[in-house]
């Protein structure tokens, strides 16, 4: 089995996030109709557009890949390096469909939803993406979801050894120490300007593939060690 089987069978097996995906987006309109029939409207407020909805593909897919298709995969005789590979396509094409129907949420199907005057929240509008057009906006949003699947994946994948939990605990470390201090706090606001909200599409772009390379290597050593 090469990486591109292993996508295939990702693909079949993550299943549970089109599932919750679907279901996000049909209670969301089922709440459009009821306050369409009752006459109450959310004026002055704001609904998340359905490209928000569609992270959880993503996310979920970077849980479930690790958690319960590494096993099963390894049973097929797989390198581990294929199975690496083949969980980057997984995100690689994720990234792309979700930040195309993002685009497309936020062209025609934002407009569409029966909101009233409140505000429809749009990932490229909330992030501050779309300063430089819909095509950099789009551009954007790839790296920093191949970004996120990378790294949802790795820490997943580290669970239960030794360094999974020692990762846990500076992240926790990290959390609870910086951000009462306010000059650490900057440092962490930074880290997420740069990645995130920065104006400089490039300095994003650039600063988001270079952590997902970076996430990458460290990935595939930690999977390399992994027992099945």
């Amino acid at each position: 089995m090469n990486a591109l089987a292993v996508a295939k069978l990702n693909f079949k097996k993550v299943k549970l996030s089109y599932f919750i995906f679907l279901a996000l987006i049909g209670l969301q309109l089922i709440s459009y109709m009821i306050n369409n029939i009752f006459n109450k409207s959310n004026e002055g407020g704001f609904s998340l557009s359905f490209g928000f909805y569609a992270y959880i593909i993503i996310i979920l897919s970077a849980m479930l890949i690790p958690a319960r298709n590494f096993e099963k995969i390894m049973n097929f005789n797989v390198k581990k390096l294929d199975y690496m590979k083949g969980s980057v396509i997984n995100y690689v094409v994720f990234a792309l469909i979700i930040s195309l129907f993002t685009v497309l949420c936020y062209l025609y199907l934002d407009k569409l939803l029966p909101v009233g005057n409140s505000f429809v929240a749009n990932p490229f509008g909330v992030f501050g993406w779309d300063n430089n057009g819909v095509i950099i906006a789009f551009v954007r949003q790839f790296v920093f979801m191949l970004m996120v699947a990378l790294v949802v994946h790795t820490l997943t994948t580290i669970q239960g050894t030794w360094y999974g939990w020692l990762t846990d605990i500076m992240i926790v470390a990290v959390i609870c120490v910086f951000t009462p201090i306010a000059s650490l706090r900057k440092v962490l606001v930074s880290i997420f300007d740069t990645l995130i909200f920065t104006p400089n599409a490039a300095i994003q772009i650039t600063s988001c593939l270079g952590v997902s390379v970076v996430v990458y290597i460290l990935c595939v050593l930690a999977v390399s060690r992994k027992r099945i």
